[in-house]
């Protein structure tokens, strides 16, 4: 079992905040800083010398990654800038191929990539009570559309709500229809169990600098293998000397060569140091455990709505079944704008978010229960102003 207070000091920024703002932006750990801050010092005083080092590095983090979302190798991942940058490559390859299903919770990075590149080409799924999507209510949209659909859309876990979907089951309805089944992975990888191959997903988007604990200007977009193996029918809106099979010859400018691998949709030199950021969180995580990991997240997540209990305080969040749980809770307080509260929190160096009419608590691995009792303290001082 990880020892949490120890973990804990790898985030100097809980020594001057009770830091609750995971959802928004994740602080990096100690040891991501410090592989990023040898990038630097490296480039620094070395120049381009230690380019093979760097390029050994991409190739390293993409197997990483394979293995840490159960990937079947490497050649199935991609380095982005962001999840939108992901999921416009997709909406590409995929809107013109069948109507698009998603849902009104969605961050918008999720649905405007499609509302882009064909408005009337997308379904959206009514959210249950405001605040969760069903596996029967896309089904039910599904069965009226049998025809037409052939792309379902959602989020592992909704940024405002906190709904962790049913991935598993909605997996095998999208298998069952022939359907593509594309996953906003931003709010759960890196907090929660996460499996491509156990869940059925075709395509998937994720970034570094919110659960990952790495950076910005760093995302990943998973591609299944069968369809890499399709280069006509599922091509890169934009083309790069990156995406070229062989990459590393440079008189194929009158000649295309496009690689069989999801390495055809990067664009120019790799981010090194972004993805060394990643490379040295996904090794960090990866030895706690993201099973302990989302233990820890769930339990401190227990605690929280516990405590807004004891003050009455009405958690929107679907907390109804465990499995829909994730480690972002809102909830609305009485009398006070949310705004407001989440202001005077900051001012006493509590740092959580606004979302529509309601607060936004989202707790990571280094957070304890003590972080959720100053929440509380302060909130309760604040409700009685």
């Amino acid at each position: 079992m990880p020892d949490w207070d120890e973990l804990r000091e790898d985030f100097p920024v809980t020594k001057k905040y009770t830091y609750l703002a995971n959802a928004a932006i994740t602080p990096i750990p100690v040891p991501v800083y410090n592989e990023v801050s040898k990038y630097y010092y490296d480039i620094l005083n070395h120049g381009r010398t230690f380019w093979d080092e760097w390029d050994a590095k991409v190739e390293q983090t993409r197997h990483l990654l394979a293995k840490f979302i159960g990937a079947y190798n490497k050649e199935e991942i991609a380095f982005t800038h962001s999840t939108s940058e992901g999921m416009n490559i997709i909406a590409h390859m995929l809107s013109d191929k069948g109507i698009v299903i998603s849902n009104e919770l969605e961050f918008p990075s999720s649905n405007l990539p499609w509302l882009n590149k064909d408005k009337g080409n997308i379904m959206f799924v009514k959210a249950r009570d405001e605040n969760k999507i069903l596996t029967d209510d896309i089904e039910k949209i599904l069965k009226q559309n049998s025809a037409k659909a052939k792309t379902v859309v959602t989020s592992h876990v909704q940024y405002s709500t906190g709904y962790r979907q049913d991935l598993e089951a909605l997996g095998k309805l999208t298998t069952k229809n022939g359907l593509y089944f594309v996953v906003n992975a931003t709010q759960s990888l890196g907090a929660l169990q996460f499996n491509v191959k156990d869940f059925g997903v075709d395509f998937m988007v994720s970034n570094g600098h919110k659960w990952m604990l790495s950076s910005f200007g760093i995302g990943v977009l998973y591609i299944k293998k069968k369809y890499l193996r399709d280069v006509k029918n599922f091509r890169p809106e934009f083309f790069s000397q990156s995406g070229q099979n062989r990459r590393e010859e440079y008189e194929n400018n009158m000649k295309m060569n496009m690689s069989n691998s999801a390495r055809r949709f990067e664009l120019g030199t790799p981010h090194f140091p972004n993805i060394t950021a990643l490379n040295a969180a996904v090794r960090y995580i990866s030895k706690i455990g993201i099973t302990h990991i989302e233990r820890r997240i769930l339990k401190v997540s227990d605690y929280l709505i516990d405590r807004l209990g004891d003050m009455k305080i009405e958690i929107l969040s679907p907390i109804e079944e465990r499995k829909h749980r994730s480690g972002i809770i809102l909830f609305k307080a009485r009398k006070k704008m949310p705004r407001e509260i989440v202001n005077k929190l900051e001012k006493r160096k509590i740092i959580v978010s606004q979302r529509g009419v309601g607060i936004r608590v989202s707790t990571h691995f280094y957070n304890n229960e003590q972080d959720i009792d100053r929440l509380m303290i302060c909130l309760k001082e604040i409700l009685q102003q």
